[in-house]
């Protein structure tokens, strides 16, 4: 290509404007789509690549197989770090211990997280202190490392090296400064301590750090040797461990062969994209891989329908440009020369269009890291803002090669004989682009419409009581001084409170357990069945409003029965699972192998969401202090309610901050991330849609223009205004019909499949794809109706004249 080409391309780009414009955007906005998109899979497959030689890292993971729900979880017992360094193997350990700690901070108590770990964590991670030494902060039990993010939150400055703080009553004092943690990394921390901080006592100390059943934190283990060699050396001895003592006939026969404990190692390198420790203890965010790649290929799917919007109007202007170029090969220029004309113009387009797109790019990002909850800021270095420039033009030289091959077989004798027109194989491949940006745009929509709809619908389904007077207390801390009692009768005693009561949980809050409290009991056949366990206040039911279906709920003095027996509650679900045949016969029945009796039959509350089926659950009175919810009367303002609340909170506990939340929250929360994919679904799709319609407009153009005689012969013979209408738009309409042939039947498979999981469904659901067709037929008419008003208004002299 040389200068003069792209000179000439140039001019031929302002000649056309409009259609210049409607490219140039559109590969933009695609550019622009792309490149975040890319950016955020780019983003997700390089979690943990600071930590160097990453691959010799590993978690120790473990899976309690005695429990009903047995899961695979990276928060493990201490007490495997001393056998993986009593193992033989070489290799480094370290615990990871995220606790919170009070401080006080302008006269205001709030909770600070930190985390504990050994000395040698500091080799394991790679970590470099920016400044100070963090061994000492490791070693010594004052010592305290921050990150710049942590000293600039507790002391106002990014230099904090030798400044002291006071935690839980214990002054530390800041030994390193290290740099922040980069977003995508599973080891997310502000404050490091080591294993010997002062903030435990020695017997806290040794009783973590030797517990066998307690799961606080993970253990990381950085080795040379074979994992399977240490997987082996720690399942030897996690059998031989107090698991074993709970084991009971009955327990060996549920296991059916499987140890009691299973062991396993996850490598660092998949730790982000690790499924099997998901939404368990500690697990933090995690991506799905399959959810991530699919994102990529929307990216690049949005990019290849704008350079298929392009390709599709830079054909069409080749039409146009029949008589000109019929004249530069009668005067000589060869396929070669047009070719690299058509090129130049494409290459100069693309590229200007991907410089525009890196810069809406950064202008989208915001919007983008909200939809994906990542912080996608690091996308945007000098090498990625180059390669999306580079691609832009490798994108334009490719998408330029189809038209300039097209004109190498423009027959110049009829073209320079009368007007330009379009082969049939051009027409085709134009309404079949065309087609298929509609039929992605249809599908896309399709399915987003369909997951909206079902997460308000879900969000929004009754869970058996009414959430929306109910207030929840979480308390950061467990809490059990003073009396519970003497708090929640503070606090039911308050203006705007009608009542109060404890439980273990609340409905609709994931607990990140990934056991959900579940016991297994024996059925009136002596078979065995999973319970879910809810420990709640006596006073549950009643702050609830939740009555018994038979026999009675929880009250106030609801106390341990005599020889052992605890009366319970149990769900219908429960009443069914157990082997009863109504709720009747159940009451005063005791349950087969326990010291519980059925006191009451209550109805069947979602807990969960609607994805997961009611399951059989059993409440029994709550012995410890836990979640507290609050029934608000209406009388008193929500806001002053919560107000009062932290402040009678803050009297009992003043170094302990509180936080306050909707129950109806939980279930929204439940939902977030079908909302988001919602949210993203919708955004592809109003892009898709959006190119469609500048594609339809240009064609539109055309489409009026090569048929102008076509038009005047018809209103000569009589045809009116509609019928000149329905001839311009039926070639659009068929166009979005055939897109509906096309995406309709996958769209309704991928929403069955999203469907599937749920126990009730959004009766809305079934017409989603209905309503994303007429979406598109309304884009069509509005994309083409100023060119269509322009075919019913022609003038015959002037349409013949020309």
């Amino acid at each position: 290509m040389m200068l003069r080409d792209f000179r000439i391309a140039w001019r031929l780009l302002l000649r056309h404007p409009l259609n210049s414009a409607v490219e140039l955007f559109g590969l933009a906005a695609g550019f622009a789509v792309c490149f975040l998109l890319m950016g955020f899979v780019h983003y997700s497959f390089s979690y943990d690549r600071d930590v160097p030689q990453r691959e010799q890292v590993f978690l120790i993971k473990h899976r309690l197989n005695f429990i009903p729900q047995p899961q695979w979880m990276e928060y493990t017992p201490f007490a495997l770090r001393s056998v993986a360094l009593q193992s033989g193997l070489p290799l480094e350990a370290s615990i990871w211990w995220p606790r919170q700690a009070s401080v006080n901070q302008h006269g205001v108590p709030r909770m600070v997280d930190y985390t504990a770990v050994d000395p040698a964590f500091e080799r394991i991670a790679g970590l470099r202190a920016l400044q100070g030494d963090l061994q000492q902060a490791l070693t010594q039990p004052d010592g305290l490392a921050l990150t710049r993010k942590a000293a600039l939150q507790l002391f106002g400055v990014s230099e904090a090296l030798g400044r002291s703080i006071v935690l839980d009553g214990h002054t530390l004092q800041v030994c390193a400064l290290l740099p922040d943690r980069p977003s995508n990394s599973t080891l997310q921390f502000n404050m490091l301590v080591g294993t010997g901080t002062a903030l435990w006592t020695e017997q806290q100390r040794r009783e973590a750090l030797s517990n066998w059943m307690g799961i606080a934190g993970r253990i990381y283990v950085k080795t040379s040797a074979s994992p399977e060699a240490l997987q082996k050396a720690l399942q030897d001895v996690i059998d031989r461990a107090p698991w074993g003592d709970m084991s009971s006939p009955e327990l060996k026969a549920a296991l059916n062969g499987r140890k009691m404990v299973d062991i396993g190692l996850g490598p660092l390198a998949d730790a982000y994209f690790d499924r099997t420790v998901a939404n368990t203890m500690g697990a933090g965010q995690r991506g799905d891989q399959r959810m991530v790649l699919a994102l990529g290929a929307a990216g690049l799917l949005i990019l290849l329908l704008a350079v298929v919007n392009y390709i599709n109007l830079a054909t069409m202007r080749a039409q146009r440009r029949q008589r000109e170029i019929a004249v530069r090969r009668v005067m000589g220029a060869g396929t070669r020369q047009l070719l690299l004309q058509f090129m130049s113009e494409a290459l100069l387009l693309s590229t200007a269009a991907a410089t525009l797109g890196v810069l809406l790019a950064w202008l989208l990002l915001p919007l983008a890291s909200e939809l994906l909850q990542r912080q996608l800021d690091g996308v945007f270095t000098p090498l990625s803002v180059l390669a999306c420039v580079a691609f832009g033009a490798v994108v334009g030289v490719l998408a330029g090669a189809y038209p300039g091959w097209l004109a190498r077989g423009i027959d110049m004798r009829a073209t320079l004989a009368q007007r330009s027109g379009e082969t049939p194989g051009g027409a085709w491949l134009r309404r079949a682009l065309t087609a298929v940006q509609f039929s992605a745009a249809i599908g896309m929509g399709s399915v987003a419409l369909a997951i909206l709809w079902q997460t308000q619908f879900a969000a929004s389904a009754p869970p058996g009581f009414d959430p929306a007077p109910l207030l929840a207390v979480e308390m950061p801390i467990p809490v059990s001084q003073p009396p519970a009692d003497t708090l929640r009768e503070a606090v039911a005693r308050l203006p705007g409170v009608a009542s109060a009561t404890w439980s273990g949980n609340v409905p609709g809050r994931d607990d990140r357990t990934g056991t959900r409290g579940s016991s297994n009991v024996q059925r009136v056949d002596g078979s065995s069945v999973a319970l879910s366990v809810q420990w709640v206040g006596a006073d549950f039911f009643k702050v609830y409003k939740v009555p018994a279906l038979a026999g009675r709920v929880f009250d106030a003095r609801e106390r341990q029965a005599a020889e052992g027996e605890q009366n319970v509650v149990l769900n219908q679900a429960a009443v069914t699972a157990l082997g009863w045949t109504s709720a009747q016969q159940a009451l005063g029945q005791r349950i087969n192998g326990s010291p519980w009796r059925v006191v009451g039959v209550a109805p069947d509350l979602r807990w969960e969401t609607l994805r997961d089926p009611v399951r059989p659950m059993i409440y029994m009175v709550l012995r410890d202090n836990g979640l507290m919810t609050v029934r608000l009367d209406g009388s008193v303002a929500r806001a002053e309610v919560e107000a009062a609340i932290a402040a009678v909170w803050l009297r009992h506990y003043p170094t302990q901050p509180v936080s306050l939340r909707p129950v109806a929250g939980y279930y929204t929360q439940a939902y977030a991330d079908d909302l988001r994919l919602a949210r993203l679904l919708a955004c592809a799709t109003a892009m898709l849609l959006v190119l469609a319609a500048f594609g339809i407009y240009v064609l539109a153009a055309h489409s009026v223009q090569r048929r102008a005689r076509e038009i005047v012969l018809r209103k000569l013979h009589g045809a009116g205004r509609a019928a000149i209408a329905l001839l311009v738009g039926r070639e659009f309409v068929l166009l979005a019909g055939v897109a509906a042939l096309i995406a309709l039947p996958p769209a309704w498979l991928a929403i069955a499949r999203y469907l599937a999981p749920f126990a009730e469904r959004s009766p809305l659901g079934a017409w989603a794809p209905l309503a994303a067709l007429t979406a598109a037929l309304l884009v069509v008419l509005a994309a083409s109706a100023r060119h269509t008003w322009a075919a019913m208004r022609i003038t015959p002299a002037r349409a013949l004249r020309e």
